[in-house]
């Protein structure tokens, strides 16, 4: 039977999360709760993950696709409702190796987490493509390599051991045999190479637009042309390729922002239908995705709550895309 919004609450009150079924998860992702627009697969994807790995299933595997698409985002909504000690987001970008710069290591990440949950956490890593991209030291080594390396052993579910830091940080090992790691990724080039050759399939086949990748184009051999370590590529047990959002996934999102930004001012915020559609399109015609949709909206409320703090409905109202060059041309 299918979970109302008042059940996801009463469960979540009830701390019983943790007995969700995969379909239990999928939908509150979907729910007003849960607040993910669309991407059916990734969402399926990402319940499959979360209940195998509170069943002691863990597993690594890897979601791909464009900015804004709520990569990022499935998995924010889930570290709410899981929690911080469940779940951990990390900016990969920032991971470097001993010898690189900066200091954010896979060891500053454990150390990070509490110590009862280190060895039975959800450890997510965004902007992983980043980490496979070549980072040459003066001494020519390619401290990428070094970074994938350890994180080899941490997709092994192997037990990671630690030096004493220079910051007086003890030595530490983490068992991380129950340890799920998901990786994020935009993959861009990959991505955008993938489609041009789905375009060029063959006489009378129907054609993708660019960027609209099919779920199982992206291979392991792909990954390991892009620059992950075969070893690595092969221990992923899953990967998701995610779709951009559509006009209409666009749309709800920007709906779904005015009723919340509504509830949060105790006062009606509307968008009408023409300029939510043209702010759809204008988030998709430039790949900008869910998070500019609401960022816009936002600067746009602030706006009118600027001019007049005290109104009693805000209304945002069409104009067409040359409305600011029409304005600028009547001062000019």
């Amino acid at each position: 039977m299918e979970l109302s919004v008042r059940d996801y609450k009463r469960a979540i009150a009830d701390g019983k999360l943790d007995d969700w079924s995969p379909k239990d998860i999928e939908r509150w992702l979907h729910s007003d709760i849960g607040g993910i627009v669309g991407q059916d697969a990734a969402c399926r994807a990402a319940a499959m993950i979360v209940y195998n790995h509170f069943e002691r299933r863990p597993s690594v595997s890897l979601f791909i696709g464009p900015t804004g698409c709520g990569k990022t985002e499935i998995w924010r909504a889930l570290r709410r409702e899981y929690s911080a000690d469940n779940v951990h987001i990390i900016d990969a970008s920032t991971l470097t190796a001993e010898g690189w710069r900066g200091s954010n290591k896979i060891s500053s990440i454990f150390r990070s987490i509490r110590p009862d949950r280190r060895g039975r956490c959800i450890l997510v890593l965004d902007e992983f493509d980043k980490v496979l991209e070549p980072q040459y030291g003066a001494n020519n080594t390619n401290y990428s390599d070094l970074i994938q390396n350890q994180l080899l052993r941490l997709c092994d579910h192997d037990t990671l051991f630690f030096g004493a830091g220079d910051d007086s940080n003890s030595a530490l090992s983490v068992d991380c045999a129950g340890v799920s790691v998901v990786m994020l990724g935009a993959f861009s080039r990959l991505r955008e190479r993938k489609a041009i050759g789905q375009k060029h399939i063959g006489f009378g086949t129907a054609t993708a637009p660019a960027g609209d990748i099919q779920a199982e184009a992206i291979t392991v051999d792909d990954l390991i042309e892009y620059g992950m370590r075969a070893e690595l590529a092969g221990r992923i047990n899953r990967i998701v390729c995610m779709d951009p959002l559509t006009v209409q996934d666009l749309v709800r999102i920007g709906q779904d922002e005015s009723n919340r930004l509504s509830l949060l001012l105790d006062r009606p915020v509307d968008i009408v239908p023409d300029a939510l559609i043209m702010l759809a399109r204008i988030a998709l015609h430039k790949g900008l995705g869910a998070r500019w949709m609401k960022s816009k909206i936002g600067t746009m409320i602030d706006d009118m709550i600027y001019d007049d703090p005290d109104a009693q409905h805000y209304v945002i109202e069409y104009e067409p895309p040359d409305a600011d060059a029409r304005r600028q041309g009547m001062f000019s």
